[in-house]
C-alpha cells in the first residue's frame, strides 16, 4: 500500500480513499575485461580511492530519478576521439569539461561543476555503463524494471519489498516518502509508503469554511461498525495516516523557501526532502523526480538547463542535512531508466539506448565500469555495470536484507 497524495492504495495505485482525500491538480560491479554481462563485453576494472564505509544508525537513502531517460554519455564524457565522431554537432569540447583529480579519462558536463567538490572530498561514487540487461529501450518497460529491479512483471518495487521485510508491528507511512512522483518504486505488498505528487496540493479536499479533520473523523465513527468491509476497512487504517503525513508534511514545507518562480521545482522538493531527514523521523527511503530527460531535439540547451537543476538541487540538499549534523546518515543515488544512443540524430538530440551513468553521493569515491566505445551492441554503450549492484549496495547501507529483496545476489560498490 501507499499513500498518495493522502489517499490509501493499493500496488497498482487504484485509490479507495480518492473521493475525499485527493490532490488537485549479471551480478557483479568488479568487472574483469574478459566479464561478459548479458551481452555486452566489458572492458574495465573498477577503480576506488577510498574503503568500506561502516552503514549509521539511522541510515536514509535518497533516490534522485532524472526521468526520461539522461544521456549518460554527455554527462559524463569519454576524452576519446570516437565520442566526437560520433557527435559533431552536440559533442562537448574537452577544453570544457570539468576535470576530477587523478582521471585523464573521462570529464563532466560543465554544468556539474560542484560535483568536483564531492570528488575531491571523497563523497562521489561514479558508475559508468549502467543498466539492467534485456531491459529494453521502450520508457514502459525500462522504468517497470529499475522500478522493480526485475525484468519479469514484477508488480512490487525494489523499495517497497525492502519496506514490507522490514516493517514494524504499527505501519508508518513515512518510512518511504515519494515527491513529485515516482510511486512505483514504492510499491509493496504490505507496507504504507506516502507518495505526494503535488506538494502544494497535498491536503484534505473538503468544502471550503469547512474543519476538514472533523469530517474526516466522523466519517471514521460512523463507519466503524462496517470495518469488516476490506475496502471501508482499508480507508479507515489509512485516513489518520493521512492525517498524521499532512501534519508532517506541513512542518516540513515550513523551513523551505519556496521558489517564487517554481513552488515544486526539483530544487524545492530536494530541501523539503532534506527538512524531513533533519526531523528524526524514522524516515529510510526518499524519492525525489526530476522529469525531462527525454532529450530527442535540441539536447545542448535543454541538458544544460537539466544538469544545471540537478546539481544544484543535490548541493542545496546536502547543505542542509550537513549544517544539521545528518550528512553521515545519508547516501544519495541518482537512476535513470536508460541511457541514450551514442550517435546523435538529425535533430540535434538523441536517441533511446541502454548504458548510462549514476552518482552515489555520501560517503566513498571511486569510478566503477566504462563507457565502451569501441565495442557497442547494436549503436548502444554496452552495459558495463548492472544496475541492481547499485540497489545492493543502497540496500546494505539500510541494513537489508539485500539479497533476499533483489532474488540473487549481487556485488557491491563497496
Amino acid at each position: 500500500l501507499y499513500l498518495s497524495g493522502g489517499a490509501a492504495a493499493t500496488a497498482t495505485g487504484v485509490g479507495v480513499w480518492a473521493a475525499l482525500l485527493r490532490e488537485e491538480s549479471e551480478k557483479g560491479i568488479l568487472v574483469p575485461p574478459s566479464t561478459t554481462l548479458g551481452t555486452a563485453s566489458t572492458t574495465t576494472t573498477t577503480t576506488t580511492t577510498t574503503t568500506a564505509p561502516t552503514p549509521p544508525q539511522n541510515p536514509v537513502v535518497v533516490i534522485v530519478q532524472m526521468d526520461g531517460g539522461n544521456d549518460g554519455l554527455n554527462t559524463l564524457v569519454p576524452l576519446d576521439g570516437l565520442y566526437h565522431t560520433a557527435r559533431p554537432t552536440i559533442g562537448l569540447p574537452d577544453s570544457n569539461l570539468i576535470s576530477l583529480a587523478g582521471r585523464t579519462d573521462f570529464g563532466l558536463h560543465p554544468a556539474l561543476a560542484p560535483l568536483s567538490d564531492f570528488w575531491d572530498k571523497d563523497m562521489l561514487r561514479i558508475v559508468a555503463g549502467s543498466g539492467i540487461p534485456e531491459q529494453g529501450r521502450s520508457h514502459f518497460a525500462a522504468t517497470d524494471a529499475w522500478h522493480s529491479g526485475q525484468t519479469d512483471k514484477e508488480e512490487t518495487g525494489w523499495i517497497g519489498r525492502w519496506l514490507d521485510a522490514t516493517e514494524g508491528p504499527t505501519p508508518n507511512p513515512l518510512r518511504g516518502i515519494a515527491l513529485g512522483g515516482g510511486a512505483p518504486i514504492l510499491n509493496g505488498k504490505t507496507s504504507i509508503s506516502t507518495v505526494i505528487n503535488s506538494p502544494s496540493n497535498f491536503r484534505l479536499a473538503t468544502p471550503p469554511g469547512t474543519d476538514s479533520e472533523s469530517i474526516v473523523l466522523a466519517f471514521l465513527n460512523t463507519a466503524s461498525p462496517l470495518a469488516s468491509d476490506p475496502a471501508l476497512a482499508a480507508a479507515q487504517s489509512a485516513i489518520p495516516n493521512s492525517l498524521d503525513a499532512i501534519g508532517v508534511f506541513d512542518s516540513a514545507k515550513s523551513g523551505v523557501d519556496p521558489d517564487p518562480y517554481a513552488e515544486e521545482s526539483f530544487t524545492t522538493l530536494l530541501e523539503t526532502a532534506a527538512e524531513l531527514i533533519n526531523m528524526n523521523l524514522d524516515t529510510r527511503v526518499i524519492v525525489v523526480s526530476i522529469p525531462g530527460f527525454d532529450t530527442h531535439s535540441d539536447q545542448l540547451g535543454r541538458h544544460q538547463n537539466l544538469l544545471e537543476d540537478f546539481v544544484t538541487g543535490v548541493s542545496n540538499f546536502w547543505n542542509r542535512v550537513e549544517s544539521n549534523g545528518h550528512a553521515d546518515r545519508v547516501l544519495l543515488m541518482s537512476t535513470s531508466e536508460f541511457g541514450r544512443r551514442v550517435a546523435e540524430n538529425g535533430s540535434s538530440g538523441t536517441d533511446h539506448g541502454a548504458a548510462s551513468v549514476q552518482f552515489l553521493i555520501g560517503s566513498g569515491k571511486g569510478l566503477y565500469g566504462d563507457f565502451d566505445l569501441r565495442n557497442l551492441v547494436n549503436g548502444d554503450l554496452p552495459i558495463t555495470v548492472d544496475t541492481r549492484s547499485t540497489y545492493a549496495t543502497a540496500l546494505d547501507w539500510l541494513g537489508g536484507p539485500t539479497d533476499e529483496i533483489l532474488g540473487d545476489s549481487y556485488s557491491r560498490l563497496f
